[in-house]
């Protein structure tokens, strides 16, 4: 499974998951920069991604959430408690809590977005 971490989440974890056997991207590294959601999301439509996130204004402003839906991937969003953590505790919480998140985000449906908690469980919402 191939994961794309949004321009919200440093570059450099990326590339920490893919040293330890992960297909992992930023989405800097396969789009444009300044790409915007809806556009983002409308060319993964078909594509087995999973996109990562803290940006939880995707499922709220209405054009993003419905790009989000119609193009059927799997968002999952770290909740909150993520902006409150220094770089150094962000890659060991991720390294730490990736077994978790993975099984999680391989194991449902294509199309469903979920928060992950500061504990590594999952809570789906609708879209």
């Amino acid at each position: 499974m191939k994961y794309i971490f949004d321009n919200c989440i440093s570059p450099r974890f990326p590339l920490m998951l893919s040293a330890l056997g992960v297909e992992a991207v930023s989405l800097r590294d396969e789009f444009s920069e300044d790409v915007d959601d809806v556009s983002f999301y409308g060319s993964l439509r078909g594509q087995n991604v999973i996109v990562v996130t803290t940006d939880t204004r995707q499922i709220t402003r209405e054009q993003e959430a419905r790009a989000l839906k119609e193009s059927g991937v799997t968002a999952i969003f770290f909740g909150p408690f993520w902006a409150r953590m220094h770089l150094w505790d962000q890659a060991k919480w991720l390294v730490s809590k990736w077994q978790r998140i993975s099984a999680f985000a391989e194991s449902v449906t294509k199309g469903t977005v979920a928060e992950i908690k500061q504990n590594g469980r999952a809570q789906v919402y609708p879209v």
